[in-house]
């Protein structure tokens, strides 16, 4: 390849540290070498924490695109500028947002090729991991929801629309505030959401975080404000309850397509099938028929992707299934307790056909046949 047929270009809003600017020089090098963490993959986006010594960490997105869709943005710019635009206007309504500092683009002969975003941590925690680990803080958790609600009506207000509304796009400084990550999906409207907010509330509702139906009731109170009433509250969820079936139902027949198709995640194993970053893992073997193997994968794969307690998929052979051993662990409060905030968490998505069992960890009850819960639309 002629270097002169390939390009690589940095547009650059922050101060230009010495990690920063090796990043910028060899980004692809930096990013393979000492210091870097491959975070998570997901299709062609790749994300890593990067070590700066005495820097904040730099946390960077790479976006890659197939050969086929590279004329698509030979005069548009990349997701990763894209990324840095909307960031800014969020930031200009007055909302505090962990913004790219750097975004570069590697073109050849004018088309992309990948993208690079890059953001540098602001010293919050993860609201996701942070809800986790108040399970047993009823309080505390109470009180995070709710002012997590009165934001997320102050962000809707706003005319700011996350598509992907979820806790994980969101961190919490020490000081209570919250802020926004992962402008990929987000755009800012000309005006407040209405009634598009509650198919965002609609999303955030399909998480687990051990939030109960009392919790979640008070979450919509708080975001509707003091002066709605139960009426008000009860035709708000009306809309919410068939926008969340709706979710529910495409991500639980996606997922049961991709666990019977070879990708990033799944990979052959002769007639079988084995999750590629599990293959070494410590199982659990169940010996089942055929049919019932297959159901097991199956619904085993849908529940992970749902975020569900149950166990997680690691390989199908036949008669046999091998789910993801968590180890165990005794339950810190007493085990009916432990096992109905499981059965809560599952009860919106489906039934069983034949009893559960649970395999007891620190973070739960997890269930130990996936076969026996049945999906129900």
């Amino acid at each position: 390849m002629a270097r002169s047929e390939t390009s690589l270009r940095w547009w650059v809003d922050g101060e230009r540290t010495p990690r920063l600017e090796a990043l910028l020089a060899e980004p692809e090098r930096v990013l393979a070498g000492p210091g870097s963490v491959a975070r998570e993959s997901a299709g062609r986006k790749r994300f890593y924490r990067l070590d700066a010594g005495g820097e904040p960490a730099l946390y960077v997105k790479v976006f890659s695109l197939p050969a086929a869709a590279r004329w698509r943005y030979f005069l548009r710019p990349s997701k990763a500028r894209r990324e840095r635009d909307v960031a800014r206007r969020i930031a200009a309504l007055g909302l505090d947002v962990a913004r790219p500092v750097a975004v570069g683009e590697v073109r050849r002969r004018g088309l992309l090729e990948r993208s690079f975003a890059v953001s540098r941590d602001v010293g919050a925690r993860d609201l996701r991991a942070v809800l986790e680990g108040l399970r047993e803080r009823t309080a505390e958790r109470r009180e995070l929801l709710e002012r997590f609600a009165a934001f997320a009506r102050k962000l809707h207000d706003l005319g700011v629309d996350q598509d992907d509304f979820s806790p994980n796009n969101f961190l919490l400084r020490p000081d209570g505030a919250f802020v926004l990550i992962d402008f990929e999906r987000a755009r800012v409207r000309r005006g407040p959401l209405g009634e598009r907010g509650f198919r965002q509330l609609a999303k955030l509702h399909r998480r687990d975080f051990g939030v109960t139906r009392t919790e979640r009731l008070r979450f919509l109170r708080s975001y509707l404000g003091p002066g709605a009433g139960r009426a008000e509250r009860r035709a708000a969820w009306q809309k919410i309850w068939p926008e969340f079936r709706r979710i529910r139902s495409r991500d639980a027949r996606r997922a049961a397509a991709a666990a019977l198709s070879e990708g990033r995640n799944l990979a052959r194993e002769g007639a079988g099938w084995v999750v590629r970053a599990r293959a070494g893992a410590k199982t659990l073997r169940l010996e089942l028929g055929a049919e019932e193997s297959l159901r097991c994968w199956v619904r085993a794969h849908q529940l992970e992707r749902l975020g569900l307690p149950a166990l997680r998929p690691v390989r199908l052979d036949g008669a046999r299934v091998e789910l993801l051993d968590p180890g165990t662990a005794l339950p810190r409060q007493p085990a009916d307790q432990v096992i109905g905030r499981a059965l809560a968490a599952l009860a919106p998505y489906g039934r069983f056909n034949s009893p559960p069992h649970w395999r007891f960890t620190a973070h739960g009850a997890l269930l130990a046949n996936p076969q026996a819960f049945e999906f129900v639309d």
